[in-house]
């Protein structure tokens, strides 16, 4: 069972028929490359990256700028943004997903297929275009955290063009059969810091009104801070641009503790939820997973332990049953009369059941 995952990066690619990226920038920071990564197998989300992302096919969008007749250019963007419109014919919905620290090339592809399949076992088979930042992949320390944070930050431009160019190519396109799938975003972890430069850069093109980019976000185990969105310059802008979007939070995080601690960082959204109810629209809902996290597994669900309480969002299966109930559209007040969530006393404060 062969499946794609689709990239943008801002990453420096090297060669043609066997291209190579790294861990380092492209020379303009803003620069993107397309194309995609095939895997063969199923059940990837089951298995150790390092079992299989060596295997990962990479295939590099050809790309050719003509400076003087900019028809005759040929854009790598288009040829990725086809074959996901392609896709979405298909499926129905496409998902972004921006991931966190610590991440070279390839696990970044791989954590991508195990995300898209694990929400397609779940019954959510979706598109994947994941967009990955030059995170150095060089281990946890308070060096390399400081070192990826910055680069997540520098590589916002970035990311806030590949969104633009991917939302606007997909749903604006006229082809034969007309794409009336939804778009979703989900950020894991750094990549929530990674997504507010993209939300300061997008604002660089369209100025404060941020068009409708996405039906569903997804905001978990975010390595922002806990007022983020109420600021305009951090992410508030971003909910001009969505229906709706959902924060997963886990108070006993082990991970975002680091961060507030051992960083001194501010309290992090992905482990208090939102500083204040107060003031932030209807459109927003805030779910407390703490209750569900597995930290510990053994045998052939060995696989689902969390022993950080951090990659819930890959593999906790009441998890993933409360985003594809999103991802599907379904209220939130409909899930806690279903009795998969139970409401709190503060906003539209949830924890799963």
């Amino acid at each position: 069972m062969a499946v794609s995952v689709y990239f943008a990066t801002n990453r420096k690619v090297t060669g043609g028929a066997d291209p190579q990226i790294g861990e380092d920038f492209h020379p303009n920071l803003d620069e993107l490359r397309f194309g995609k990564v095939t895997f063969t197998g199923k059940d990837l989300y089951k298995k150790d990256l390092a079992a299989f992302i060596g295997s990962g096919k990479i295939t590099l969008a050809p790309e050719k700028l003509d400076k003087e007749d900019a028809d005759r250019s040929r854009l790598g963007s288009k040829a990725i943004f086809d074959e996901v419109r392609a896709e979405m014919l298909k499926k129905g919905d496409a998902l972004i997903f921006v991931h966190g620290y610590d991440h070279e090339f390839r696990e970044a592809a791989g954590r991508a297929v195990q995300l898209q399949q694990w929400l397609a076992a779940g019954g959510k088979d979706m598109a994947m275009l994941f967009f990955t930042w030059p995170s150095a992949g060089a281990g946890v320390s308070r060096r390399t955290y400081a070192d990826d944070r910055k680069r997540a930050e520098c590589s916002g431009l970035a990311l806030g063009r590949a969104v633009l160019k991917a939302t606007d190519f997909i749903r604006n396109t006229q082809r034969d059969a007309r794409c009336d799938g939804r778009i979703h975003l989900l950020c894991h972890s750094m990549g929530n810091w990674a997504m507010r430069g993209a939300v300061q850069g997008m604002r660089t093109f369209v100025g404060n009104n941020i068009p409708p980019l996405f039906d569903e976000v997804i905001l978990t185990a975010a390595d922002e801070d806990d007022d983020t969105l109420e600021a305009k310059h951090k992410v508030a802008p971003l909910l001009r641009g969505c229906r709706r979007l959902t924060v997963y939070y886990n108070h006993q995080d082990a991970a975002l503790k680091a961060s507030d601690y051992a960083m001194g960082n501010p309290d992090r959204l992905g482990r208090s939820g939102p500083r204040s109810a107060a003031g932030l629209p209807g459109k927003v809902a805030v779910v407390n997973v703490a209750p569900k996290v597995i930290w510990e597994a053994k045998g052939a669900n060995a696989w689902t332990a969390d022993p950080t309480g951090h990659q819930y969002f890959r593999n906790n299966p009441r998890v993933r049953q409360d985003m594809i109930d999103v991802l599907n559209g379904k209220l939130d007040e409909d899930l806690a009369g279903e009795k998969r969530r139970r409401k709190n006393d503060v906003g539209d404060y949830w924890r799963l059941e």
